[in-house]
């Protein structure tokens, strides 16, 4: 009889083997652009009055100078990666992948730093490390998605296993450990949508637990701590538990020969990427209405972004970033949106109240057919002279096939660190990230 097919043997057996030469260049090179990226992004949400709780915490119950953080003192690599992973996540403006409906470097960067600084490994080990995260966590994601996302926080489920795996191959462990070390990721899987309803934190706490468990069960796989060595398929294991759908185990059969850390998504703008593509086609609008009103208003989305960013009447910048319908209305009346754009005032503003209210949001199914694969949307405007205009975004800006490149990745650092960190360090960073598989000491990413 043909032995089942294991998607978690697959996944540790691909850790265990890959090596930094297997890994082609586009990867490597979006990955880095991917660590600018997101250290920008952890900048400036270390510098938010959001990151106050997990620093006050952190400073009280203390831990060993192992790994840096971001305006911190180092701290053990377990607490630096949590603490990271969190401020990454606050401003909405870290990477996504649209198949698993996720984001990846907020949960693998922070925990490739925190143990190549505290095992003393390379620039070129934490890339390999985080590649290996990025593919594992991208494709449990994907296989379980949309279903899934329904109730879960596709980041965390799933990014306590990619964390997991960065960690596993700092520290060379083999795939018998890496399967321990993946069951014990998989029992420590959490993250609800619930949050979303309250306008709460829980997101950054999601990712920073995502990160500091992987940590922690890495190293007791590394000290014979066993796990389920079926984690994903079992009776009673992540796809049962938490599919809601069938996977589809397809995506565990291409390690190797499909690279999903080369398609991950770049966010130009501070808010839910599901608003995206809206607000790209809100902009051309703005274009197009040439200073006349917009007198009817009917935006056509998807499914999963009305139900992830489908507020109304926001009334906090918080609620306001996972409302389509405000990023519209913003976007039409102020152009393009900067963290300016969700502030308390600025939501409640009245002119933008006014024509948030006035934009019907419909589910379209045609468009809805396309998701993940793409996350479109169309804008259909009346002007207050009676003319027609249309906007129709297939693919939002920072999509693979519209992706960020090298000056657009620093364009957005700047204007994420500006007037926190100065010019001679934010040069350094941008030189550093270009040049990371060269990189000796990690550290140095934390001493800037």
């Amino acid at each position: 009889m043909e032995e089942k097919f294991s998607p978690t043997e697959a996944c540790a057996n691909f850790v265990s083997s890959v090596s930094f030469e297997d890994i082609p260049a586009e990867s490597i090179d979006l990955l880095k652009r991917d660590l600018l990226d997101w250290i920008g992004c952890a900048i400036a949400g270390a510098a938010d009055k959001s990151s106050e709780p997990i620093k006050k915490v952190t400073a009280e119950l203390g831990g060993k100078p192992q790994a840096g953080a971001v305006g911190l003192l180092k701290n053990d690599v377990a607490r630096s990666a949590m603490c990271n992973a969190y401020y990454g996540h606050i401003f909405e403006m870290d990477d996504v992948d649209r198949e698993s409906i996720s984001h990846p470097a907020t949960v693998n960067f922070p925990v490739a730093l925190a143990m190549a600084e505290y095992l003393k490994k390379s620039g070129k080990d934490a890339l390999l490390a985080t590649c290996c995260g990025f593919e594992v966590m991208l494709r449990i994601g994907a296989s379980v998605t949309p279903g899934h996302y329904k109730v879960f926080h596709t980041t965390s489920t799933s990014g306590v296993f990619g964390s997991a795996m960065v960690a596993g191959k700092l520290l060379g462990l083999n795939a018998t450990k890496l399967a321990w070390a993946l069951g014990n990721a998989g029992t420590s899987s959490a993250g609800l949508w619930q949050f979303l309803q309250d306008g709460a934190m829980s997101k950054f706490l999601h990712v920073g637990l995502a990160a500091s468990n992987g940590i922690l069960v890495a190293l007791l796989a590394k000290e014979g701590f066993s796990g389920s060595n079926h984690i994903l398929e079992g009776s009673q294991g992540f796809f049962v538990g938490y599919g809601r759908q069938e996977p589809d185990l397809s995506l565990f059969k291409d390690f190797g020969e499909k690279w999903r850390s080369a398609t991950v998504s770049f966010k130009p703008y501070p808010c839910c990427r599901h608003t995206h593509s809206a607000i790209d086609a809100a902009e051309e609008i703005r274009e197009k209405l040439k200073g006349r009103k917009p007198a009817k208003v009917k935006l056509y989305t998807y499914g999963t972004a009305n139900q992830v960013a489908g507020k109304r009447n926001p009334k906090t910048g918080r609620q306001a970033k996972f409302s389509t319908a405000y990023c519209v209305a913003s976007t039409i009346l102020r152009g393009k949106p900067s963290n300016n754009d969700f502030t308390d005032e600025k939501v409640t503003e009245r002119e933008v109240a006014e024509l948030e209210n006035l934009i019907e949001v419909i589910v379209d199914p045609e468009i809805t057919a396309m998701v993940p694969k793409n996350w479109p949307c169309r804008l259909e405007v009346v002007a207050d002279d009676g003319e027609n205009l249309v906007a129709q975004v297939w693919s939002p800006t920072g999509d693979p096939e519209k992706t960020l490149n090298w000056d657009g990745v620093v364009s957005k650092f700047h204007i994420m660190t500006d007037g926190i960190i100065d010019t001679k360090s934010q040069e350094a960073l941008i030189e550093k990230c270009k040049n990371f598989e060269n990189l000796q000491n990690v550290g140095e990413i934390f001493e800037l």
